[in-house]
């Protein structure tokens, strides 16, 4: 979309409203009166001939439809302004600013504190933020510009989203320390088929849980289903059940302090493997690109 007269600053306005809901938070946020950010989103109206921020005492500020489409725009201006600005300044080798990185929920604890520390350990003129979500909702926020680059598995991908490999494992089947299958080196599904089966169930795990159980020619049928990681390990390590994981934590104990152990899928099984994906048709801006070379080598291999 074509942005004739309009400002980088009013396009910042716009996203600041946007991302507060609020007229009078987003001027404390960009250090300016209210009057500004009104002015200032009346004179974008203007220039695009558009409504896009319906105002309302009580509810705040709301982006219309076409308010929406062209705060993605502005996100991406504004980005590539940023970027833009350091290449000329001849900086082009240091990398600062604000990084928003989207993630999928349940992988979140196993990458997102490591990248953000470890990078901003390196690169301390960076700001990390994160936002959690979905597959489906991480990768609409990429599209709508919320986040620059994120953390996905190689499900459902959206044809918009470009994305690098990152790493791929194995699944691990989940069993409380006293069962009897506890000393094995690697156990099979066939072992487990009369015992109760518990899912994490975050779409779309579902649908590859069950692609697992049935390249083992087994019907997944199960018991109960968790919401989270941690309460799938904590009703595998009550007894309640089996349960498999891609990712595998260092813990082998539940929130409890009772043991849960993580033994390998003795079959071959279709895997998920780990990606970083950002919106196609454009490149990455100089901090997402530095990120996205970090993540490799700090995630190389699975570790």
């Amino acid at each position: 979309m074509n942005l004739p007269n309009v400002t980088i600053r009013q396009l910042e306005y716009l996203i600041a409203v946007a991302e507060t809901g609020s007229l009078t938070t987003a001027a404390e946020r960009c250090h300016v009166s209210q009057a500004a950010i009104s002015l200032a989103l009346t004179e974008v109206e203007r220039a695009l001939g558009l409504r896009l921020v319906i105002r309302s005492p009580r509810r705040g500020a709301s982006l219309t439809a076409a308010g929406k489409q062209v705060l993605t725009d502005a996100r991406r201006v504004v980005g590539a302004m940023s970027d833009l600005g350091v290449e000329a300044r001849g900086l082009s080798r240091d990398v600062s600013g604000t990084l928003v990185v989207g993630c999928y929920g349940p992988i979140a604890p196993f990458h997102l504190p490591a990248a953000i520390a470890t990078f901003e350990n390196d690169h301390p003129d960076v700001s990390v933020r994160f936002v959690e979500g979905s597959l489906p909702e991480i990768q609409d926020h990429l599209l709508d510009g919320r986040c620059e680059i994120a953390f996905l598995y190689q499900q459902d991908v959206y044809p918009a989203i470009t994305f690098r490999t990152l790493y791929d494992q194995q699944p691990a089947i989940l069993l409380p320390g006293d069962h009897r299958l506890a000393g094995r080196e690697s156990v099979s599904l066939e072992e487990l088929a009369d015992e109760p089966f518990i899912l994490l169930d975050v779409p779309p795990s579902e649908r590859y849980f069950r692609a697992v159980f049935e390249s083992a020619q087994l019907a997944m049928v199960p018991a109960h289903r968790a919401r989270s990681f941690e309460l799938a390990r904590s009703l595998v390590a009550r007894g309640l059940g089996y349960s498999m994981t891609v990712q595998q934590p260092a813990l082998s104990h539940s929130y409890e302090g009772l043991a849960v152990i993580a033994l390998p899928l003795r079959e071959k099984a279709p895997s998920t493997p780990v990606i970083m994906g950002w919106p196609a048709g454009g490149p990455l801006t100089h901090r997402a690109q530095v990120f996205l070379d970090h993540c490799e080598r700090l995630f190389a291999d699975g570790h």
